[in-house]
């Protein structure tokens, strides 16, 4: 079974080296750069791996490509999380390298779990997303796909679940950064 991918995302060279080289024996590194590469290569590697691993500061300056890659992505910080990524995945970098392993395989379980679980979007519920981020209302959807209120409601509760997306705003987010809407 091959190993999964990742990407490293950090501006401090020593901190890319030291990591590639300790997730190197759970991952193919499928790319470790400095923030000060481009929005499209990036966002390209991001599409390539099965996790992301970014430290703070990288992962504030690229907030807008992670968003939509929340689910993967690890933030590596050395102390608490800033009050912006209190609620995504974080390994701290301060312990020894026996509990980052340990840390980093649970997340990856994790990961792979939830992955599982989700699934692409359907037609359909592509079709409720692209009009739900334009700002159309429940009943304007239905009318605009010819179907009944209810059956937005759930396409728009599938979409939250499969994404893991609760608000509507993070959903428009979603969508704009995968195409669905211009």
């Amino acid at each position: 079974m091959p190993k999964p991918s990742a990407l490293i995302i950090t501006t401090d060279t020593l901190r890319a080296i030291g990591a590639k080289h300790m997730l190197e024996s759970l991952f193919d590194i499928a790319a470790h750069i400095a923030v000060d590469n481009d929005n499209e290569s990036i966002a390209d590697d991001m599409e390539r791996c099965d996790i992301i691993f970014a430290d703070e500061r990288s992962s504030l300056s690229y907030l807008d490509l992670l968003i939509p890659k929340k689910a993967k992505t690890v933030i590596l910080t050395d102390k608490d999380a800033s009050r912006h990524l209190k609620s995504w995945l974080h390994v701290n970098t301060d312990a020894d390298s026996d509990h980052l392993v340990e840390e980093i395989t649970s997340i990856l379980k994790h990961i792979k779990r939830n992955n599982l679980v989700r699934m692409e979007l359907s037609t359909r519920e592509t079709d409720v997303l692209r009009l739900m981020a334009q700002g159309l209302t429940n009943k304007e959807i239905a009318d605009n796909l010819n179907i009944s209120i209810n059956t937005v409601l759930s396409h728009r509760k599938n979409i939250s679940a499969k994404l893991g997306i609760k608000s509507v705003s993070g959903l428009c987010v979603y969508a704009m950064m995968n195409g669905i809407i211009n």
